[in-house]
């Protein structure tokens, strides 16, 4: 049950859910193909900055992912809310 999971501290969407898609898989084949290209083709120093870029939009990304995760929780909350109080009006009539 998700509560006690997240009781227990073992609920870890962040960490659990990874993308599987054939499109996803095929992304990630071509950026590790094109740093290794870029290792090749570049100074040591150029391909520094470009590990720095990489890291950086990577914590830009996480921080986005968790933003649309709150949000998207948060509006299904407010459905659950919602129908449920539709609900408890259908009774009362």
């Amino acid at each position: 049950m998700i509560l006690e999971e997240m009781y227990n501290g073992r609920f870890y969407p962040c960490e659990t859910v990874v993308a599987d898609s054939p499109e996803y898989k095929r992304a990630l084949k071509a950026c590790s193909d094109l740093m290794e290209t870029l290792s090749e083709r570049l100074s040591k120093e150029d391909y520094k900055l470009v590990e720095e870029l990489r890291e950086q939009v990577s914590i830009a990304q996480c921080e986005e992912n968790e933003s649309h995760f709150k949000y998207g929780f948060s509006a299904g909350l407010l459905v659950q809310q919602e129908a449920h109080e539709q609900v408890q009006r259908g009774e009362n009539k």
